[in-house]
């Protein structure tokens, strides 16, 4: 719910590797607008639900908006959540290393995406849980960023490890395969 009291949504866009930004080239009617619920609180078409109806100026949506709070409530004394700064410097929100893992189930892929790396080269390992490497790939790597595929037909069901590491960073993060 925003500020005016209409819900706006975003609809993910597919250009063909789920779960992955889509190229700067991509511009569309799905990832240039966002959907709006004019009346929220009527039923069926009295909603009045505007589909891709807000143009974002030119920028992009992916999977989804930021959390909104909800306007109405007012202050909750004590709440880390009233204060717009908690002592960190946007500077070291965005330069901070992130890794990102997506398993598309029906195509038995897994998508790596890292961004914010610092070094040349990574090596990219996945474990099972067992401590058993499955997989290990070097690769150089694009200033500061990663990104992977890996066909996991081969594999058997379950939970893995993922381990991506550079000169400088390490950083690991789990997925299921169902």
């Amino acid at each position: 719910m925003a500020p005016d009291d209409k819900l706006y949504m975003t609809c993910f866009y597919d250009w063909g590797f789920p779960g992955f930004p889509y190229p700067d080239s991509v511009r569309n009617m799905y990832n240039e607008n966002l959907s709006v619920v004019n009346y929220p609180d009527s039923l069926g078409a009295a909603c009045d639900f505007q589909p891709f109806s807000f143009y974002l100026g030119g920028k992009r949506t992916y999977w989804g908006l930021p959390n909104n709070p909800d306007y109405n409530l007012g202050a909750v004394v004590g709440s880390p959540c009233d204060t717009l700064s908690v002592g960190i410097s946007e500077t070291e929100i965005t330069n901070k290393a992130s890794l990102h893992v997506f398993y598309n189930a029906a195509a038995e892929k897994l998508f790596i995406n890292a961004q914010n790396f610092k070094g040349k080269y990574c090596t990219l390992q996945i474990f099972d849980v067992m401590g058993r490497k499955v997989f290990s790939s070097r690769k150089k790597i694009q200033p500061h960023y990663f990104t992977h595929d890996i066909n996991c037909a081969a594999l058997a069901k379950g939970m893995y490890i993922i381990n991506l590491q550079t000169e400088k960073e390490n950083l690991s993060k789990k997925f299921i395969k169902e």
